[in-house]
């Protein structure tokens, strides 16, 4: 870097967004992440291996909030633009 200048990077705002819902292990009991589950399914918790079948989320509900939140542009704090 002899005498190079770089360019300040400019921050990326957020393009989409997603809603991770937490699961309890039946066996360890750690929480397990899992990104807007809508169809029943069994999972594989991340610590112990164990699976285990979930509740699903209403797609409508998961929907909503991403509409409401414009893709994650809503959610940027105004005060860093």
């Amino acid at each position: 870097m002899s005498g190079e200048q770089r360019k300040p990077l400019t921050p990326a705002k957020p393009v989409g967004v997603e809603l991770v819902f937490l699961y309890p292990c039946p066996f360890c009991q750690r929480e397990v992440p899992v990104v807007a589950p809508t169809k029943p399914t069994m999972i594989a918790c991340d610590a112990c291996r164990g699976r285990f079948p979930i509740v699903p989320v209403d797609d409508r509900s998961v929907r909503f909030v991403k509409l409401m939140l414009a893709g994650g542009k809503a959610a940027v704090d105004p005060d860093f633009l």
